[in-house]
This record gives structure tokens, sequence and C-alpha cells, in this order.
């Protein structure tokens, strides 16, 4: 029961690291504009991107794969695998609005993973 808990506690943390991420990417665009008004600079910075991809990726892994051994389904690893294969192409294609568009898609696909994870756990008890 405590290594549910634990996953359950990860799928939020991953859950919530995702959608930020998301939301970072398809906001920073506009951010951007009034960025030097606000002191926002800071967001516009490859190292951030990379930093929020890495937990990302982390915690997924560490949610996903700890919760698969419960419940024996793919879904939310296909799903999470599709939402990095996004991220991945936003950073390789150049273009600021390509980068937007899959970046973000990625970053919903892989909360979108923890909430069907979140699912298949809460299926698995019963």
């Amino acid at each position: 029961m405590k290594n549910q808990f634990v996953s359950w506690n990860l799928d939020f943390v991953g859950f919530s690291a995702s959608l930020l991420c998301a939301i970072h990417c398809a906001a920073l665009p506009f951010l951007l504009t009034l960025a030097p008004l606000a002191g926002l600079q800071f967001l516009d910075n490859h190292w951030i991107e990379i930093g929020m991809i890495i937990l990302s990726l982390f915690i997924a892994t560490s949610s996903l794969l700890g919760s698969y051994r419960t419940h024996r389904r793919y879904g939310a690893l296909m799903i999470a695998m599709l939402g990095f294969g996004l991220i991945l192409a936003g950073q390789l294609l150049e273009g600021e609005w390509q980068e937007m568009l899959f970046t973000s898609s990625g970053g919903f696909a892989i909360a979108i993973a923890h909430i069907v994870n979140w699912n298949l756990i809460r299926q698995a008890r019963v």
C-alpha cells in the first residue's frame, strides 16, 4: 500500500511539473514581450528548459515504471513516450512556433499520461 501512495505522489508531482512545463512553453512567447517590464528575462533560458525536461523525465520514469509493476498496462508509458518525443522534436526543430507547439503538446501529453496512470492504479486496486 505504501508503494501505491509513493506512486500516486509521484504522479501528482509529475502531472504538476508537466502541466507547468506545457504552460511555460505555450506562454513564453507572450511573456517575453513583457519581460523587460516585469523582470522575467530569466524565463528565456535554454538551461531552464533542459532542467524542466530532465526533471519531468526523471519523475515520469520513476512514477510510470513503478506503477507499471502494479497494473501491467502500457497505456501511460506510451503516452509519456509520445510526449517526450514531441518535446524532443520541439527542441530539435528550428522556428519559434514549431518549438512552442511541439513542446507544449508534449508537456500536455505527459500530464495526461500521469492522469491515465492514476486511473490504472485505481483500477488495479479494485
